[in-house]
Parts: C-alpha cells; sequence; structure tokens
C-alpha cells in the first residue's frame, strides 16, 4: 500500500482532533456511570453501560494513539469483565479497585491530551492552511452519515485505464501473430524485434504486460538488471511474462529472480498466455470490494471507512445492531469487520444471528477490537467469526487483511458458480441470472434478449485436432465474448459446445447486430494444432422478452431459433 496521501492525512488528523476535544465529555460519561455502578442498589446492567464507555474508548484511544488512555481503559475493562462474570455486584475491594482505574484514567486522558494538543496543534494549522480545499472534498467520502448508508470508493467511479502488452520475440513473425491475438480482446498491442526500442515503448501511467523471450536476459545480463529495475518503479503497472523454449529449472528460476510474473513453454498455449495478461494488467478493475463496518463508535467508522475508501473500497455503516439485516441485504457485502462489544448486543452474538440465515453464511466476518484475552477472541471465531484483528492496527495492515480475505472468498465463489473450463458461469447460474433478469426486466419494463450460441461442427474439431484443442477454441470464444459484451451482460457456458447471454436493455435488433459482429470475429481467428492452423464459426439463435414471458419460454424460443441457424446452413445469427 503506498504512503497515505498528505490530504488523507490531514483528515486523519481531523479525526483524532475530534475525538481529542471530545475526551472530557467521554471521561465524564465515564466517571458519570462509574458513580451509579458504586452506589447501593445498582444492578449488573449499570456494570455493562460502564463497561461499553469504557471498551469504546480503549478502541478510539488506540487507534489515535493514545497509549496512556488505552492501558487504563484495558484495565478497568478486565476489571469490570470479572465483576460482570460473578453476576453480583462488586464487593467492597473490587469497588475500591473501580475508583483507582477510574482516577488514573481520567489522569492518563489529561496528560495524553495537553501532549497530543501541544504536539499537533502547530501541524494542523499548517496542513489547513494548504490543504483546505482538498479535505473539504474527501469529507463528503468519509461522512459516515445514517446507519446503513453507502459510501462510495475514493476516486473517480467508473474509470479506466489503458491496458498494453509488449511482444518481444526472436521470431518477429511469431511475436506478430501473437501480437495480433492479443489485439482480438481489445488490447493496445506493440511487437518489437530488438530490446534495443523496449524502453521508448513503455506507458508508465499504463497497466502494462512485456510478453518476451527469456533467451534475451540469458545473452544480455543488464537487460535483466534494467528489467528489475523497471518492475520495482512501475506501482505494480508493468508485469513481465516470459516465454522459452526450454523448461527447466534453470530457466524458471532464472525468468522468476529477473521479476517474471508467469513462465511459459514452447510450444505456447495462446489463450493460456492471454489469460495470465489480462489477469496481470487488470489493475483490480472488477468491481470494488465492499465492506459493511458495525461499530457504535462514530469517530473510529469515519477512520477505518476513511482507510478502507482511500483503498478503493466501497463501506456501509451499522451504528445500530437492531439496523444490521436490513442493511446487509440491501448491501449484500463482500466482508463485514465488526466491533466486538455494542450496547444491546455483541458482535460474536450479532455473528452468530448472520451465520443461522442461509443467505449470509458465506459471507466473512472479521472481528475489529481492542480485545486481547485470546480465549474470548476464540469463543468470537467460534460463533461465526472468520478472523480477529487487535487494535490499534496499521493502515497498510487492516487494508491487506480486508483485500486478501474478501479476495480469497470471490475465487471460492466463482469457482462454486463457474464452468471449471471457461471461467464462465455454470449452467445452472446461468439460468438462475436468466430468471432473475427476466423479472428485473418485467417489473421496470424494458427489453431482454437471451442469446444461444452454438460451435459449428465442433465434434469435427475434436476428432481432428483432438480434445485439448477444442477446449482452447471453447476458452477462446468464452475470452472472446467476455471481451465484446458489456460488464452487465450475463455470459454462460449452457453445456457442451453451448453458450448463453442474457442482455439487459437490448430489444432484438441490436442484440443480432452485436451478436453478429462477434460472430464476424471470431470467424477470422486462426486456432492452433501443433503445426496446423483452423478457423471456425457459431451459430446463434435469439429470443426476447417481452415478445417471450418467463425463463423458460424465452430459453425454449431462443434453441429453437438456434436450430432454425444452423437448418439455415450455419454461420448465422437468427432471432425469433
Amino acid at each position: 500500500m503506498a504512503a497515505l496521501s498528505d490530504s488523507i492525512q490531514a483528515r486523519l488528523r481531523e479525526l483524532a482532533d475530534t475525538f481529542t476535544a471530545e475526551l472530557p465529555s467521554r471521561m465524564q460519561d465515564i466517571a458519570d456511570s462509574a458513580r451509579r455502578t458504586l452506589s447501593d442498589g445498582e444492578g449488573i446492567e449499570e456494570l455493562r453501560m460502564l463497561r461499553h464507555h469504557t471498551h469504546k474508548l480503549a478502541g478510539s484511544a488506540a487507534t489515535f494513539g493514545f497509549h496512556l488512555v488505552t492501558s487504563c481503559s484495558k484495565r478497568l475493562e478486565h476489571l469490570l469483565d470479572a465483576v460482570i462474570e460473578q453476576g453480583d455486584s462488586p464487593d467492597e475491594s473490587q469497588r475500591h479497585d473501580i475508583r483507582m482505574l477510574v482516577s488514573e484514567l481520567a489522569e492518563a486522558a489529561r496528560v495524553n491530551r495537553a501532549e497530543t494538543t501541544s504536539a499537533t496543534s502547530t501541524a494542523s494549522r499548517a496542513a489547513d492552511k494548504d490543504e483546505h480545499a482538498e479535505v473539504e472534498e474527501l469529507e463528503e467520502l468519509v461522512d459516515a452519515g445514517e446507519p446503513g448508508e453507502r459510501v462510495g470508493a475514493a476516486g473517480r467511479p467508473g474509470a479506466e485505464e489503458r491496458r498494453v502488452v509488449i511482444v518481444l520475440l526472436r521470431s518477429l513473425e511469431a511475436g506478430q501473430m501473437l501480437g495480433d491475438r492479443f489485439s482480438f480482446y481489445g488490447f493496445e498491442t506493440t511487437v518489437l524485434g530488438d530490446p534495443v526500442d523496449l524502453i521508448g515503448s513503455l506507458c508508465p501511467d499504463c497497466h502494462t504486460a512485456l510478453v518476451m523471450d527469456v533467451d534475451y536476459i540469458e545473452r544480455d545480463p543488464t537487460i535483466a538488471e534494467d528489467l528489475h529495475a523497471l518492475v520495482s518503479s512501475s506501482q505494480g503497472r508493468l508485469h513481465i511474462v516470459y516465454v522459452s523454449d526450454r523448461d527447466d529449472f534453470t530457466t524458471r528460476l532464472l525468468a522468476v529472480r529477473t521479476a517474471g510474473t508467469a513462465f511459459f513453454s514452447s510450444p505456447l498455449d495462446v489463450t493460456r498466455v492471454i489469460d495470465a495478461v489480462d489477469g496481470v494488467t487488470s489493475g483490480g478493475a472488477g468491481e470494488p470490494y465492499h465492506i459493511m463496518i458495525v461499530d457504535d463508535d462514530a469517530e473510529q467508522v469515519s477512520y477505518y471507512a476513511l482507510l478502507l475508501q482511500r483503498a478503493g473500497m466501497i463501506t456501509s455503516v451499522v451504528s445500530e445492531p437492531r439496523q444490521l439485516f436490513a442493511v446487509l441485504i440491501e448491501s449484500k457485502p463482500d466482508l463485514i469487520l465488526m466491533d466486538m462489544y455494542m450496547p444491546g448486543c455483541s458482535g460474536p452474538e450479532l455473528a452468530t444471528m448472520i451465520r443461522q440465515q442461509e443467505a449470509f453464511v458465506g459471507v466473512p466476518i472479521v472481528f475489529l477490537s481492542v480485545e486481547t484475552d485470546e480465549d474470548k477472541q476464540f469463543e468470537a471465531v467460534s460463533r461465526g467469526g472468520d478472523g480477529f484483528l487487535c487494535k490499534p492496527i496499521r493502515p497498510e495492515h487492516l487494508v491487506t487483511a480486508v483485500a486478501n480475505r474478501v479476495e480469497r472468498t470471490r475465487s471460492m465463489r466463482f469457482f462454486m458458480e463457474r464452468d471449471s473450463l471457461t471461467g464462465l458461469l455454470n449452467h445452472t447460474h446461468l439460468m438462475e441470472n436468466l430468471s432473475n433478469e427476466v423479472q428485473r426486466a418485467e417489473r421496470v419494463g424494458r427489453p431482454l434478449c437471451f442469446v444461444m450460441i452454438d460451435i459449428d461442427h465442433f465434434k469435427r474439431v475434436n476428432d481432428t485436432f483432438g480434445h485439448l484443442t477444442g477446449d482452447r477454441v471453447l476458452k477462446t470464444l468464452a475470452r472472446l465474448l467476455t471481451e465484446r459484451l458489456r460488464k452487465t451482460d450475463v455470459i454462460g457456458r449452457y453445456g457442451g459446445e453451448e453458450f448463453g447471454v442474457v442482455m439487459f436493455n437490448v430489444d432484438v435488433e441490436n442484440a443480432t447486430r452485436i451478436i453478429n459482429a462477434i460472430r464476424e470475429d471470431f470467424s477470422a481467428i486462426e486456432h492452433e494444432a501443433g503445426e496446423r492452423r483452423f478457423s471456425t464459426t457459431f451459430s446463434a439463435g435469439i429470443a426476447a422478452f417481452p415478445a417471450f414471458d418467463g425463463p423458460g419460454p424465452i430459453s425454449e424460443a431462443a434453441d429453437r431459433a438456434l436450430y432454425l441457424a444452423k437448418e439455415k446452413g450455419r454461420n448465422r445469427v437468427v432471432p425469433l
């Protein structure tokens, strides 16, 4: 994670200043609650309230660097836990200890507040003077707002960066053929014949993949040094994909030591090379991670929401546990970041309630708390949590922990819902999506088209060139559909060599035009089978809503249209 920008740091200072200003009021709440707790006749609920105030203060103090306050708060919190667990009013010794710890806490708050105010006031004034406009703009992103409010990721929504491929192979002809394949899938492609031209071809502001023959770095070690330096300084924008005639340990080790991201040996499986390049040049361009923060402390919510938004994530906020399920249904988060202790309901209790509902069983829950008792951490995880992070936590560690957990969850979900060969939705999830989209089209009064696609004479391809080649043809069509259709279009493998596409808010005329263009491009692609090359075609049938009402009728109609396309000679698109 890159260093925090000056404007982000300014906003974090503002949050710390807010906490500092509110510290006397928080201490007054603790003192008042302690007096009520120590009064005769007060029950367990007042003890719980004092514990809640103390826990919130410990978490905020840890977040904003008030170490004396954190230490005293934790000691008081542990004492209150012991009293609550015994299920009775505190005895005289415990009352004395509570009074002493509250007094120590008040003194720690006074000392920390004085130190922080003295150390930061000058810096804050300078930052405010230089960066006031930037901070005002950020406040719109940071504001936690009402419970359940969804806050967008930082940056310009929808901004897409260029993806560039540079091909440098020993054979210029082979390089040109590979470059042509990349161009088919929307990459900006440059084919070089000499490594001398490499530096001038790099785009510093693009996500770039260099597909390069490993022989070049074996012959000239200075090229390897230059490449390593370029990759290190590119901030993740330059990746090297090596290819080689040899596939031995020494060659692969050389590729790894010279910053190679991927390695492929000849004869090249072009589809796999394109998949690798697609992965490394995506630049995180998929759907942003959506994180739900469940915590009743406004300052900490703002702090963590800011850090996650700054990393490109979307945040939803729940400060009242009773509102959690309404927000959960609406926001469908990738991960829930939850405090351990809140008034009226603890984090582990909330986690148990979430896990009791089938729809949310797979949503990761990570507890974020000042709780250091390993037994309590273990209990929280055993009640439905997936991990535990302790406050204070460094910003980059929080972002990395959250991102890694979401990415693993998305990967598992991907493989559960996807066809293992093509990466498209499998039949079951394709038809589920068709049903959902038809219902949406009916609800909002928009058209929808369902397209059935079948590769012509596919059995002949398998019989002539082998099933591995047939699999590469299927993957090529899957990639072409993914690249040429909208991100909102639903694409799946219907079965065998058949594919299905759901196109929301598209009429038959436009759907026919779009699929015809893809059909023509597919027929122009040359597939490789050893030394032999061949091309193939597909046929397609299209049916539309509302002409056919319901997922069953529209699917059957598209299948009939596909049959007509086959009858009429194949390599054509037939709307019904």
